[in-house]
């Protein structure tokens, strides 16, 4: 049932994130709702729910809408491993996953631009979005982490009975 749940909330995220947030600008800075939804699936679920979910939706924008698949994918994966205390052993509590949304934010910038580059992407257009813009999307990414990370907490809560 889990694994269901995890689904819907990673559609609907990736119906959001393609279809509102990447339209909306704020101080120039797109939010990316994805980095959150996969924090807060790794933190919350046990095993590899956060990092598998992460790949999926990656491979599924990647195909959609660049013409290099996987970096994405690869960027959301590693997100999720790292988020879920496979590579690092991190605390799963939510002011960790707040700084872990962050940094996941310039990293994903950082990995999938550092590739595009590498494929022929103009320095330019990298450069542009340095400075005051992906500081800002670092953080409404981590504000949305919170909101994530209470609403599959809730979802998520399976409640017991004592008989």
């Amino acid at each position: 049932m889990n694994k269901f749940k995890s689904f819907i909330i990673l559609f609907i995220t990736f119906i959001l994130q393609t279809s509102i947030f990447a339209k909306i600008d704020i101080l120039g800075a797109n939010v990316n709702i994805i980095i959150p939804a996969v924090i807060a699936l790794s933190q919350v679920l046990p095993g590899k729910t956060g990092r598998a979910g992460g790949l999926v939706v990656g491979i599924i924008e990647d195909f959609l809408f660049t013409q290099l698949v996987g970096v994405r994918a690869l960027s959301y994966y590693l997100i999720g491993l790292f988020a879920g205390g496979h590579i690092v052993k991190v605390s799963k509590d939510k002011t960790k996953g707040f700084i872990i949304c962050l940094i996941a934010t310039l990293f994903n910038f950082l990995l999938v631009n550092g590739i595009y580059y590498i494929f022929g992407k103009s320095i330019l257009s990298i450069t542009d979005y340095l400075g005051i813009e992906i500081l800002v999307e670092a953080i409404l990414n981590s504000l949305v982490y919170l909101i994530y990370y209470y609403l599959i907490k809730k979802i998520m809560y399976i409640p017991t009975y004592r008989i």
